[in-house]
């Protein structure tokens, strides 16, 4: 295969104040490339696999500033497309300690990527090359266009027998539950790996009941061949725990429990499933997946920004407690 992992979406610039300034007070703001789908390729490149993206950037110092981060991360830009005249999506975040609430502030209406459509790629000669294909609930969201491409990139990829993945990230300021809802079952019948939790499958699909059956409502409406649920537990604003498990041919793998100290917390979501992808195609071995992803998902909330610049031995050894916190000289 030419890539591990092809991944379609829209990047975005994260703009910040310094930890803990407000929005409203900053005289200066930190800037990092990010976006879920971006996150995805970028984590999985970083853990040394082969990854592309697929997206639009504005022709203009933004969009090539977007373009040589990417190249940074390690992933194939060959297929992103410069458009002249148009924009990159921004979102401002500002962070916080308890008890002030976060910020996220998006300004992505009329982006270059949010116009994809299913004529812009060579889905059939991308996907061929590629072992995972996927994307989100977000791109899906962004307009009539992004889904219909989503849904020709998932069809191109399972009729050329590729594991397709899909999160169902839910972004409230991009469409209503029942827009998301209506879109989505027409994309999860394609999908193999499925990512949820319990909130998105309460409000959006209406699902009810223990993990196990949520999980079950999923493969058994869509056909999902894994689907994994996962839960932040989060303890005032600086210390939480992830949990994570799968149901895979009607039987339940559960991961190990990490806590962690918070950096950063945005992108961790991302981070997960990174680390989920690059553990099942390494070992095709769920229980190892979950632990890798889990253990990724912790090493993310301790690095600033939305990518985790980590080895697969760093993450292996804090699956296998063998992290030492002593500073060696």
């Amino acid at each position: 295969m030419k890539y591990d992992l092809v991944s379609i979406g829209e990047p975005l610039l994260r703009l910040s104040p310094k930890k803990f300034c407000q929005l409203r007070r900053a005289n200066s703001l930190d800037l990092y490339v990010v976006g879920s789908q971006l996150n995805v390729a970028a984590n999985i490149a970083r853990l040394g696999k082969r990854t592309a993206f697929l997206t639009k950037l504005p022709y203009n110092p933004l969009g090539f500033l977007v373009l040589d981060a990417c190249r940074s991360y390690g992933i194939d830009t060959s297929h992103i497309k410069m458009i002249p005249e148009s924009k990159i999506g921004v979102t401002y975040v500002e962070f916080s300690v308890a008890p002030r609430p976060p910020v996220a502030i998006y300004d992505r209406k009329g982006s270059a990527a949010s116009t994809i459509n299913v004529d812009d790629f060579s889905w059939e000669e991308i996907l061929s090359e590629t072992r995972f294909a996927y994307t989100d609930g977000i791109f899906t969201g962004l307009g009539p266009s992004c889904l219909d491409a989503s849904l020709k990139f998932f069809e191109t990829a399972k009729s050329n027998s590729r594991e397709t993945c899909f999160d169902v990230n839910y972004r409230e300021h991009l469409w209503t539950p029942s827009d998301a809802r209506n879109a989505w079952v027409k994309i999860l019948p394609y999908i193999d790996i499925l990512v949820t939790n319990r909130s998105i499958s309460e409000f959006i699909f209406g699902y009810s009941g223990t993990d196990e059956e949520l999980m079950g409502q999923y493969a058994q409406q869509f056909g999902c061949k894994i689907v994994c649920l996962t839960r932040r537990e989060i303890y005032g604003l600086q210390h939480g725990a992830w949990i994570s498990k799968a149901l895979m041919s009607g039987q339940i793998f559960n991961g190990r429990r990490m806590e962690f100290d918070i950096v950063d917390r945005y992108g961790t979501g991302d981070a997960w499933l990174s680390g989920f992808i690059y553990g099942y195609g390494e070992r095709n071995d769920i229980e190892f997946a979950l632990n890798f992803g889990n253990a990724l998902c912790a090493l993310a909330h301790t690095i600033e920004g939305d990518i985790a610049h980590v080895t697969p031995e760093d993450v292996i050894a804090l699956m296998d407690k063998k992290t030492d916190l002593r500073l060696r000289r």
